[in-house]
């Protein structure tokens, strides 16, 4: 894989996983979870669902790894032993927490607004795909950005999002490259490497400092450069917050000749 299509390859691999994951995800709550018998019946739901959230995790991970020693090596960086990193652990009472409050208490609470069991199941799994798929998605993810900071050949990384993103993540992926040396301060779009649940976004390792823009990323920048002109700080952000909600997120969904 070179070019565009090595990272555009990765990350819609890396979300038909996140899919498969809901699956299994949304089967399990399904099948295991009684609305009548909530906290009698939530051990095992979550039981069930800690192994495929860490399979998810790993395979993510493996990904990453196996996607960052091609990408070096289509850089032709090929005189060294660099091994990827590796994900931080995902730690038990993490993952744990994220199922209760995604699972049980977000039906209690859903329940407690006013919703019928069946809207609260429904409440609750839409917050408990969101949350599994972060954490699993968060394996790959790390991988990368920890073995950019540890390799001495990557000189920073791009965000690589889909033809539709949130308004947050289409600010981020502005920016184009981001380079490990670049001064960020007062650019109100920090944080590329900051994620949320339901994102599709990935990051792309960068071995060049012009490196090319991924994507529709350099678009992106033309209209953030456009929108937020004469603005800065939140007022940047708002501005184009506002612009895409109201009229480029349906420009860019629309469909391509």
């Amino acid at each position: 894989m070179a070019g565009q299509e090595a990272p555009q390859k990765y990350r819609a691999i890396q979300a038909l996983m996140a899919a498969r994951l809901a699956q299994q995800v949304l089967q399990v709550w399904r099948e295991l979870m009684n609305p009548a018998k909530v906290d009698a019946s939530w051990p095992a739901v979550r039981a069930a669902l800690m192994p495929i959230v860490r399979q998810a995790r790993e395979q993510s991970a493996a990904l990453a790894g196996s996607s960052y020693l091609d990408a070096r090596s289509d850089a032709d960086i090929l005189d060294d032993d660099f091994a990827p990193e590796g994900p931080l652990p995902l730690l038990v009472q993490r993952l744990e927490d994220s199922l209760d409050v995604t699972g049980p208490v977000e039906f209690k609470k859903a329940i407690a607004a006013g919703k019928t069991p069946q809207q609260a199941m429904d409440a609750a799994a839409v917050r408990m795909v969101g949350t599994t798929q972060y954490l699993a998605l968060e394996g790959g993810r790390q991988v990368m950005q920890r073995s950019i900071a540890a390799d001495d050949h990557a000189t920073g990384w791009s965000r690589v999002t889909d033809a539709d993103p949130c308004a947050w993540c289409a600010m981020l992926a502005s920016r184009g490259p981001v380079y490990k040396s670049a001064q960020t301060a007062g650019d109100p779009r920090q944080g590329g490497d900051r994620y949320h649940d339901h994102c599709a976004c990935q990051a792309w390792p960068a071995f060049t400092h012009d490196e090319p823009f991924i994507g529709i990323a350099e678009k992106l920048y033309d209209d953030w450069l456009r929108e937020t002109r004469g603005r800065g700080g939140k007022h940047a952000v708002n501005a184009f917050r506002r612009w895409w909600e109201s009229e480029g997120r349906a420009a860019y969904a629309a469909p391509r000749p």
